[in-house]
């Protein structure tokens, strides 16, 4: 059986990815920087606010002119040192109002600056950005929607994941649950706005984050996507996470379609501990988190800042009993006698059980006045469990001298993540210049045991290593950033950036996918490879690289006092594929000190995956046949792009996704106890990639003719065939009571409805003509339609008393469809919409110790319940890939956390 590899493998590959990047970087860092940039002056002082007088840690003190950052610790003290002269500043904090000051500072002398913040009770827009403008803004100043999540409302949600917590806090943001669907078990596909998980941009500090390297195939939202596995960063190393909603390809490249999302590391000074334990209310799924973080300060603004997080969280289950006869008759035809013994809780259904381990380090090394190299990244390793569908005793996939009472096939994971990025940022002359080297990769592994492979017959061993996927990714980048007076300040930026992706499958043991010849315990031809998931074989290797080149523009600036104009370009050239330019144009027009409105129109792109270009193999799949309309298991192949198979049924080369995005909002503050934005979006994708629904060999003998020499009964292939245009809103209301006598009130409610519709007819080739509905079909239709909530509400109220902060959610999630057959609509299935409550009470002990109890889906909530057809035998009780919350029902959890 394969091993996973050891945490001491994923630090050598750390330290390997460290000493192939240090040559670029300092050929690529000017060496003046190095040193000592003429004489300097001591900026420090203390962040207060302005009523109570109490410190206020956390704030972000930035210098206008050169964007130099500084955060305050937890006393309210910060310090910076700045050359002489007159500087900007701007102070910031999500709970106070945005603070803008002048101050001089003379050369070689110390400048003391006392900041006092007026609180902000509306809680929504006053903190820092770095996403939507390349100057320094708040939320409410960017020319485009950006929400902001911080650590504590992170942490006050209960979950332990970081895609969780991101999904009940960001209308805009879905994570949907799968079961028995293979990898998609243990990482699930995210999206924004509808759309798919590879149409989001995701940032860690600013810099891209590579993709996952397992493509969904199965069945899931996102099916035909391989996106980036948020669930591989803890939550504990995240100070704030940043989602731009708008289309930002030529801001911050291909795949930012939907929007962006910024993950930004934590750079605390001081320790803190957390412990969460909990289960559900069904009195599964245990859940045991515990983090550490710590931070060092070096020199008066640098940073090493460490965390570790340990994530166990045990399998749920919800599968109803097995009614089906599990053994042959007798003789006589009587029922076996075994059928009365027998536990028909024989399926698992629900989550995979899953441990995690995670350690990331997010640090800022000063160099002289105005320069540093940072790094940060992180290494995290996975391990699931999941089940697949029973074989029973009588079922031809089981061999009766191995499994007489039949079996569950065990799908063991080992997802493997780490990331690395080295940067020298430096001032020439009031310029930013920031160099930087990022790599990356996700492996994973497949494990089936509690198996077996019906073609070797009694001689199969029950378990196998079924092969790996790997992905990876390195880039090197420069970007330059000032500010130029042309009658008017011009912010301008420049930047480069040279990427290159791997992709490589490997091949499992030969048991796992070999056909040994033994016939069916029927007497039939038996299905070749470990049963649940047969293994890569060598015909399925895959090692493919590519690389891209691409600059960008971008100008920003006042055209008059109330008028902000954003212009974007952005040019990239890949070496598989081609090249595309990408533009955007985005207006702020101040109508009143406190009113704003906003729009922007702009083109994206993406480029087609390595996976979505090379992925194939052939999985046993359980789909509706299009003859006897029954559920059954089919081997489908998965072939990809340039396979003689893919080229017989006349699918072209996969080229890029290519998008128009318009939007229009505004943004009112109209005191400090209240705030509202609302934003209007369109997103017209053409070319979209899918996978193709599945030509089965017994719905006409010219399939069957086509995939006989290729050891299959389906077949699903990668390809551009549709237009897609989405429609929504985007709303968020944050408004804050000031009760008196250290009590406040807090009330956000935030809502996103969005429809995506298939526009046009299938891009169907001349020799699938007659099978345009199977290239693709109403099912792969739906799924990208119906199968996420069209809407998401959430309306939340944070309390705080003193000590006590207690805080109440309730999340609606809108409707979902399930489409089963291709064929037959009277199978379709509508799943209301449902509401989740969760409440979270926090006690502080003095300034240190937090103890916190909570539930979540208080009232036990579940999806609408299968109709009978659905429900394969009222074994699947709830829907399996559409319930966009699960159906795990509620649960409850405790949490200590310390401070110091």
């Amino acid at each position: 059986m394969h091993q996973p590899q050891p945490l001491s493998h994923l630090t050598h590959r750390i330290f390997g990815a460290v000493w192939r990047l240090l040559p670029a970087l300092l050929l690529l860092a000017p060496a003046h920087g190095f040193a000592q940039d003429g004489a300097s002056g001591l900026l420090k002082g203390m962040v207060r606010d302005a009523n109570t007088k109490n410190a206020v840690s956390g704030a972000n003190i930035v210098v206008i002119n050169n964007q130099k950052i500084v955060v305050s610790d937890r006393n309210g003290s910060f310090s910076l040192r700045l050359k002489g002269g007159t500087y900007q500043l701007m102070v910031s904090h999500p709970d106070f109002e945005t603070t803008y000051l002048n101050t001089d500072i003379a050369a070689g002398g110390t400048r003391e600056l006392d900041v006092h913040m007026i609180a902000s009770l509306a809680n929504f827009g006053e903190e820092l950005v770095v996403l939507g403008s390349r100057a320094a803004r708040t939320a409410l100043e960017t020319p485009v929607p950006v929400d902001v999540m911080h650590a504590e409302e992170l942490k006050a949600t209960g979950m332990v994941e970081t895609s969780r917590m991101l999904q009940f806090l960001a209308p805009s943001f879905n994570f949907s649950t799968s079961t028995i669907s293979d990898g998609t078990d243990i990482v699930r596909p995210s999206t924004l706005r509808g759309l798919g998980p590879d149409q989001t941009l995701v940032l860690v500090n600013g810099k891209r984050r590579h993709a996952g390297a397992l493509v969904h195939v199965n069945g899931s939202v996102g099916r035909g996507t391989a996106g980036v596995d948020l669930n591989a960063i803890p939550g504990a190393a995240i100070e704030r996470i940043e989602i731009l909603r708008d289309g930002a390809s030529a801001q911050y490249g291909s795949d930012a379609i939907a929007g962006v999302i910024n993950l930004i590391l934590k750079n605390d000074i001081g320790t803190s501990f957390d412990i969460n334990a909990g289960q559900t209310y069904e009195e599964d799924g245990e859940t045991l988190t515990g983090s550490v973080n710590h931070g060092w300060r070096i020199g008066e603004r640098g940073f090493l800042n460490l965390t570790g997080e340990f994530r166990d969280r045990a399998a749920t289950n919800r599968a109803g009993l097995d009614p089906r006869p599990q053994y042959p008759a007798l003789p006589d035809g009587s029922p076996d006698p075994r059928e009365q013994s027998f536990d028909r809780l024989n399926h698992r259904y629900g989550d995979a059980d899953s441990e995690n381990l995670g350690l990331f380090v997010n640090a800022s090394f000063p160099i002289g006045i105005d320069s540093e190299i940072y790094l940060f990244g992180g290494i995290t390793e996975r391990e699931g469990e999941s089940g697949g569908f029973y074989r029973r005793a009588l079922d031809n996939r089981n061999v009766p001298e191995i499994y007489p009472d039949g079996f569950l096939p065990l799908i063991n994971t080992t997802v493997d993540d780490q990331s690395l990025s080295i940067g020298y940022k430096t001032l020439i002359n009031n310029w930013v210049l920031d160099i930087s080297a990022t790599t990356g990769g996700n492996s994973f592994d497949f494990d089936i045991n509690n198996s077996v492979n019906v073609s070797l017959g009694a001689a199969s061993p029950t378990e196998a290593f079924a092969g790996s996927l790997e992905f990876n990714q390195t880039t090197l980048g420069a970007d330059l950033f000032g500010t130029v007076d042309f009658g008017r300040p011009v912010n301008l930026a420049f930047g480069f950036e040279w990427r290159e992706d791997s992709y490589q499958i490997g091949a499992g043991e030969t048991a796992s996918w070999i056909d040994g010849g033994v016939p069916n315990q029927a007497g039939g031809r038996a299905a070749p490879g470990i049963q649940v998931f047969p293994g890569f074989r060598p015909g399925n290797e895959v090692d493919a690289d590519r690389d891209n080149i691409a600059v960008y523009g971008e100008l920003e600036t006042n055209l008059s006092e109330p008028l902000l104009v954003s212009l974007a370009g952005r040019f990239e050239d890949y070496s598989d594929f081609g090249n595309n330019f990408s533009g955007k144009l985005a207006f702020r027009y101040s109508a009143h000190k406190n009113l704003a409105f906003r729009t922007s129109a702009s083109t994206g792109f993406r480029a087609p995956s390595l996976h979505q270009s090379f992925f194939n193999n052939t999985s046993t799949q359980f789909v509706t046949d299009e003859v006897s309309n029954e559920l059954v298991p089919f081997e489908v192949g998965t072939f990809r792009n340039n396979d003689p198979v893919t080229q017989a049924f006349g699918i072209p080369e996969l080229k890029e996704e290519t998008s128009v995005n318009l939007s229009a909002g505004f943004t009112w503050k109209p005191s400090r106890n209240l705030s509202i934005t609302a934003d209007m979006y369109q997103i017209d994708i053409d070319d979209r990639i899918v996978i193709s629904g599945q030509f089965q060999a017994s719905a006409d003998p010219q399939i069957a003719a086509l995939l006989e020499p290729f050891d299959v009964s389906a077949a699903q292939f990668f390809t551009n065939a549709v237009d897609t245009e989405t429609q929504g809103g985007d709303l968020v209301i944050a408004y804050g009571f000031d009760l008196g006598e250290e009590k406040r009130l807090r009330l956000t409610a935030a809502a996103n409805w969005n429809d995506t519709q298939v526009v046009g007819e299938p891009q169907t080739p001349a020799e699938l003509e007659g099978f345009g509905s199977t290239l693709f079909n109403r099912i792969e239709r739906e799924r990208i339609e119906t199968a996420q909530p069209r809407s998401q509400i959430s309306l939340t109220a944070a309390y705080e008393v003193k000590q006590l902060t207690i805080t109440a959610r309730a999340n609606r999630f809108g409707s979902v469809k399930t489409v089963e057959s291709a064929a037959d609509p009277s199978r379709d299935q509508v799943f209301g919409a449902k509401t989740l409550v969760d409440l979270d009470l926090s006690l502080r002990f003095g300034h240190h110790l937090t103890w916190s109890l909570g539930a979540n889906n208080l009232f036990d909530t579940y999806p609408d319940e299968n109709n009978p057809g659905l429900s394969f035998n009222g074994i699947f009780v709830y829907p399996r890939r559409t319930a966009p919350f699960g159906f795990n029902g509620g649960s409850f959890y405790t949490r200590l956390s310390y401070l110091f």
